[in-house]
């Protein structure tokens, strides 16, 4: 590809990014969000994380909030950070394109693709598990495709674990997909070993006790949520129908092995995506599933043109285009009601915002009005932005309240005050 290409999807990329964090603004798309924003800040002023700081996900999450809140500590921060994040995950897809198809308008359409797919617009430029992970794991995938570069597929996918345990089922999957797969699974079992001891270390046994234990106990029961699974097809059928056709038309292929490594990733999201039946889990696990399928998807689309059945593949490509797109542009038509985003014949709007750019605004402005020494019991990311302490400086309630390991912090969360409001 030349660089001109490349220059033109990287911009097209970041274009759409700064377009949506300009509609969007502060909107609160979910209570996870605050949570890592707010555990990455206390992490920065020398929390005690696992210890004293309650945390439900592995370290790289609240580091890399941390990282980005010691440059500038504002929400504005972590969303420019997070939407980088997305950006760099565009041009992944993009050079997965190329070397599968070497299409130069595909490769370069996949960069701003991957930045408005249905779910990277609900979840852009948030501090989640699942957007460093995204990158990971397709970055792992393109490095598993080739034997000389497979080692550095296995340290990525280690990295990717320790980003959110899950991860571990698209890992292997990848790692089993490549042709270095010997030496891609040496690698990632080392890294995995290293990570283990190093933040063992770093912070001693809870680590293990809050990320496992603390976990399985808030997670008892399942809740089989057949309107989340629906919500789930919705949203990626348009995707999943395109990434079958690159899939029955492999043989077109330019890598065969990377098709395998990026078809495998994204069969290992997927599965992951069963931890929706766990109490507390939402449906930004689909987050990292979005760019594999948008590869393998205008893969799909460029081989299916180039069949006899071409005037028939377009029109089922466009019309699947239109659906995917018209589900993004209803997350900022109406966040309060995005439909078609949503799923049809359902009444509520489920996965909507739970607070509007503007409602975000007068809570922030309510939560600062707050009397000194009162601590904050609203949406965790209000009371981020306007620097007001939560209950017991434990910005994960759900996991304390839920995994009985916490008991003890439990009491000091609910007899902490006085609260506001």
């Amino acid at each position: 590809m030349r660089r001109l290409d490349r220059l033109t999807a990287g911009l097209a990329a970041l274009a759409l990014a700064v377009l949506l964090e300009l509609v969007r603004g502060h909107a609160d798309w979910g209570p996870s969000e605050g949570v890592y924003a707010l555990t990455s800040r206390l992490l920065l002023d020398g929390g005690d994380l696992y210890g004293g700081l309650v945390a439900s996900q592995p370290p790289w999450v609240y580091l890399f909030g941390a990282l980005a809140l010691a440059i500038h500590d504002s929400l504005d921060a972590l969303h420019l950070a997070c939407g980088l994040l997305q950006v760099a995950t565009g041009l992944l897809a993009m050079a997965a394109v190329w070397r599968l198809t070497g299409h130069r308008l595909a490769a370069i359409a996949a960069a701003p693709l991957v930045v408005v797919t249905p779910w990277a617009v609900h979840q852009h430029g948030l501090l989640l598990p699942e957007q460093l992970g995204a990158p990971l794991l397709l970055g792992a995938a393109l490095l598993a495709a080739r034997a000389r570069t497979a080692r550095w597929a296995g340290v990525l996918a280690a990295v990717a674990v320790f980003t959110k345990l899950p991860f571990l089922l698209p890992a292997l999957a990848l790692i089993a997909a490549s042709p270095g797969r010997a030496a891609a699974a040496r690698w990632a079992a080392c890294a995995i070993a290293l990570q283990a001891v190093l933040f063992t270390v770093l912070f001693g046994t809870g680590f293990w006790r809050q990320i496992v234990q603390a976990q399985a106990q808030s997670g008892q029961g399942l809740e089989f949520q057949i309107g989340a699974w629906v919500q789930a097809g919705w949203n990626l059928a348009p995707l999943l129908v395109l990434a079958a056709a690159a899939l029955w038309l492999r043989g077109h292929a330019r890598e065969p092995a990377l098709l395998a490594t990026v078809a495998a990733a994204a069969a290992g999201v997927l599965v992951a995506t069963s931890t929706i039946v766990k109490p507390g889990t939402g449906l930004n696990v689909l987050v990292p599933s979005e760019p594999l399928l948008a590869t393998l998807a205008l893969a799909g689309v460029v081989w299916a043109l180039g069949t006899p059945l071409r005037v028939r593949a377009a029109a089922v490509s466009g019309a699947l285009a239109l659906l995917l797109l018209a589900q993004s542009a209803s997350l900022l038509i109406d966040p309060s009601n995005p439909r078609p985003f949503h799923r049809p014949l359902s009444a509520t709007p489920g996965w909507k915002a739970g607070a509007t750019r503007e409602q975000m605004e007068h809570l922030v402005f309510e939560a600062k009005r707050c009397p000194p020494g009162a601590v904050y019991t609203g949406p965790p990311l209000v009371a981020f932005i306007a620097g007001r302490r939560v209950p017991a400086d434990q910005p994960d309630a759900f996991i304390v309240s839920h995994a009985a390991i916490h008991e003890a912090v439990l009491k000091r969360l609910l007899a902490d005050g006085p609260r506001c409001p």
